[in-house]
């Protein structure tokens, strides 16, 4: 049984227990504690004898059928292993984060984009003192 089947096995026996004896449970715990899930089978079993709700015992032996698949451990998602390796002082491919800041002011605090400044209406790229014509300068700023 998948994972995701055992989950709506458990989400069904939540319903009907909740239903049927006023059992509120746990699903995500029912779905995936081995333990948990043999004592809401117990439990099931025994509401079914007790109180005559039998359509208990068929998702109490769907429940019982997934119990041994419990054990097995489950992928991290990437998002989680990203993290933990974060924490850890790992990086990725061999990439290594800036750790001393460059000197030289903001500019040079900005990563690099990989794009070439524009040259538009200048072909030099660089102001003049003299070129008030140039549209990216407006009073000479930026």
């Amino acid at each position: 049984m998948s994972q995701s089947e055992t989950f709506a096995t458990a989400a069904h026996m939540h319903v009907l227990l909740r239903r049927k004896t006023g059992r509120v449970t746990d699903t995500e715990w029912m779905a995936t504690n081995a333990v948990y899930a043999t004592e809401i089978v117990r439990f099931a079993r025994e509401k079914a004898d007790s109180e005559g709700h039998t359509d208990l015992l068929p998702w109490a032996d769907k429940l019982e059928a997934a119990i041994p698949e419990m054990g097995v451990p489950v992928r991290k998602p990437l998002l989680q292993k990203a993290q933990e390796a974060l924490r850890a002082g790992q990086v990725p491919g061999g990439a290594r984060p800036n750790s001393a800041p460059r000197a030289g002011g903001f500019a040079d605090s900005v990563p690099a984009s990989g794009f070439a400044e524009s040259t538009l209406n200048n072909p030099g790229g660089k102001p003049t003192d003299g070129d008030e014509s140039d549209t990216r300068y407006i009073g000479r700023l930026r």
